[in-house]
């Protein structure tokens, strides 16, 4: 083996199990260089979630979690509906692609509750929104034009405001990766982890 690589073949299968590895003679052969998948992009549409990244053939590892699906012992039970999902691209001979975040949620677009009885049943127009974050710049997608969209951190200063256009907001802020931001449309706030 070229005498660079021996470390990496004595610690993977199957070469692990073999009983003297030696280097080459004459010069050393470089490791050829191991291609990464490009990082994933993540959208909604007409109730699903859809993965794409630019390396061809990639397939996508997700994990999307949801705080409102566990068992409850209080009368009264608050549904955030929200999705926090991150998903990472993997093919065969490439490392794997960085991890992207999103959240997933919907907000009220006409919330009504006066005057509903208690055994009523209705129904609340709810949009989907789509937020995601990269390198501190949070993009909100799916929402009404003309809603204001703001993202405070956690101890409550405001780090940007924008008006919404054409259903999409992004704000600019200079949180750092790994903060959370609390991002408030119109009057519905969400957590969403800052990249």
């Amino acid at each position: 083996m070229p005498e660079v690589s021996i470390n990496t073949y004595k610690e993977r299968t199957p070469w692990s199990s073999f009983g003297t590895i030696k280097p080459l003679e004459g010069g050393d052969i470089p490791e050829p260089e191991i291609k990464k998948c490009a990082t994933p992009s993540i959208s909604y549409s007409n109730g699903k979630l859809s993965l794409s990244c630019d390396t061809e053939g990639a397939e996508f590892v997700s994990d999307i979690k949801d705080t409102d699906i566990k068992k409850h012992y209080d009368n009264e039970i608050t549904l955030t509906a929200t999705y926090n999902i991150s998903v990472f691209a993997t093919k065969a001979g490439y490392e794997n692609s960085d991890t992207v975040t999103a959240t997933l949620c919907w907000i009220d677009a006409t919330p009504r509750t006066e005057g509903l009885a208690e055994d009523a049943v209705t129904e609340i127009e709810a949009l989907p929104v789509l937020i995601q974050s990269s390198r501190g710049v949070i993009s909100v997608g799916g929402i009404d034009s003309g809603i204001e969209v703001s993202v405070y951190s956690t101890d409550g200063m405001k780090e940007g405001s924008v008006i919404s256009v054409s259903g999409q907001a992004t704000i600019p802020t200079n949180m750092p990766s790994g903060s959370i931001a609390i991002v408030r449309i119109g009057n519905k706030s969400v957590k969403v982890p800052v990249q």
